[in-house]
């Protein structure tokens, strides 16, 4: 790999075509796009005024080169009740810890969306399983050439391929549990103006090489929260859990005791601009399904009896924060609250509750937390017996799985479907369904 993909600095036109049929036979719409090297060459196209629900096909060309036919599909219109919906739900990709059986799994379903939670590259690709050999990025170049090489891997362009992905970040897309704009300890970056200029590149970068419907970013701060509807059956709020929330004030580590300050009501994971924003969407909605995509795991995780052992990276270190989230879903009434996460490598099923020790506490959602397309999640398997012996609102856990989770949705129920790959770390292991579980209508999350 070589800087910018090896591209020069003059423009490059790119055309495109949109089809009405898999093998491109009836052109629908087609044009043509300038790219310039200060986007690296990205191309965004944002076409309007299509047919609601309905599946369609494209792919771009260069010169003499074309891409291979990709298909997508467009959400159901306003005040429809869909009678199915069948959504991807993934995160945690790190390159170099395995093989991508699971994206390849993925591209042999029909699905109507892909929805990935975050941490699509990993700033450290260390070579556990196979090797990625690029420098810890810093500046935009470095950041480029990570996703230069993620972006290379068949398995992920075959996933692309099958249907739209609805993308948001977690840490790593930056740094590792960078908190808004603190860096880690040991940062590369380690002042703040450093790591802002960093998350500028960072950020620049993901939307060079993401497909979303958002303005280029020219800074550091870029809001990317937003929601998409699928007609009446599901109100899908994308949100993002790292570049708003407050520093951890509680302790040196992930791991630790809660304090007084996690409890502060400015204490915050989304920030105040964009729980508002939240709000005010529950509140509008009238959808079947109340659905929030996110990155870190909102259950409770009790390791030990008492305060002293926490992970503070996860919404257990803000609880405040929580409570807030839970408590405008219960005064908005929003219907069926699903929550769908990432980040921890592993696999957890729970319920939403105002008080995670009561077993007996009222519920107000559930929450599906996928495991990793690759990263390692090994280490979390041995404390998992005693997390759900002291959580009695979890249902179910595995770490050492990798995969995806296939949801289906109908106005009836929501059933997910775990779908694990036997040995991630072994190309074209197999690939098999784990477990499967039930929301149904007004009821609790169940075994199925």
């Amino acid at each position: 790999m070589v800087p910018d993909g090896g591209m020069g600095p003059e423009p490059v036109t790119i055309g495109w075509q949109l089809g009405a049929d898999e093998n491109m036979a009836e052109i629908i719409a087609s044009g043509e796009v300038v790219t310039d090297a200060a986007f690296a060459h990205s191309a965004h196209v944002d076409l309007r005024d299509l047919e609601p629900a309905r599946t369609y096909w494209y792919r771009f060309f260069v010169g003499a080169y074309e891409t291979e036919i990709a298909r997508t599909r467009t959400t159901p219109a306003p005040g429809d009740m869909a009678e199915r919906l069948v959504l991807g739900h993934v995160s945690c990709q790190r390159i170099s810890q395995g093989y991508w059986t699971a994206f390849d799994d993925m591209a042999e379903h029909d699905l109507d969306a892909v929805l990935h939670c975050g941490d699509y590259i990993y700033e450290r690709n260390s070579a556990d399983v196979r090797e990625l050999d690029l420098p810890e990025p810093v500046d935009l170049a470095g950041y480029r050439l990570v996703y230069g090489g993620y972006k290379r891997e068949a398995p992920l362009q075959a996933a692309h391929r099958v249907a739209p992905w609805v993308v948001t970040w977690d840490d790593h897309e930056v740094e590792n549990n960078y908190q808004g704009d603190v860096p880690k300890k040991g940062s590369q970056t380690p002042d703040r103006d450093s790591f802002l200029a960093r998350r500028a590149a960072a950020y620049q970068a993901w939307w060079e090489h993401m497909p979303v419907r958002l303005p280029a970013p020219t800074g550091p701060d870029w809001p990317i929260h937003r929601g998409i509807d699928f007609g009446r059956l599901v109100s899908l709020s994308v949100l993002d859990t790292r570049q708003y929330r407050s520093d951890q004030v509680c302790a040196p580590a992930d791991i630790g005791p809660r304090c007084e300050g996690a409890f502060d009501p400015d204490f915050t994971v989304l920030g105040a601009e964009q729980e508002g924003w939240l709000r005010g969407r529950l509140a509008g909605s009238d959808s079947r399904f109340t659905v929030l995509q996110q990155q870190v795991v909102m259950q409770q995780w009790r390791f030990l009896p008492g305060d002293q052992a926490w992970n503070l990276d996860q919404w257990d270190g803000y609880p405040a924060a929580r409570r807030r989230l839970l408590d405008d879903l219960r005064a908005t009434e929003s219907a069926n609250p699903v929550v769908l996460t990432g980040d921890v490598h592993s696999s957890w099923v729970g319920s939403l509750a105002l008080d995670f020790d009561d077993p007996d506490a009222e519920v107000v959602g559930t929450e599906f937390v996928g495991t990793s397309v690759s990263s390692n999640g090994d280490l979390l398997e041995p404390v998992i017996p005693a997390v759900l012996a002291q959580s009695p609102h979890l249902r179910w856990a595995q770490a050492t799985n990798r995969g995806w989770t296939r949801h289906v949705v109908t106005p009836d129920e929501w059933r997910a479907e775990f779908r694990e790959v036997e040995d991630a770390t072994v190309e074209g292991s197999p690939v098999g369904v784990g477990t499967t579980w039930l929301v149904p209508d007004g009821g609790a999350v169940t075994s199925a």
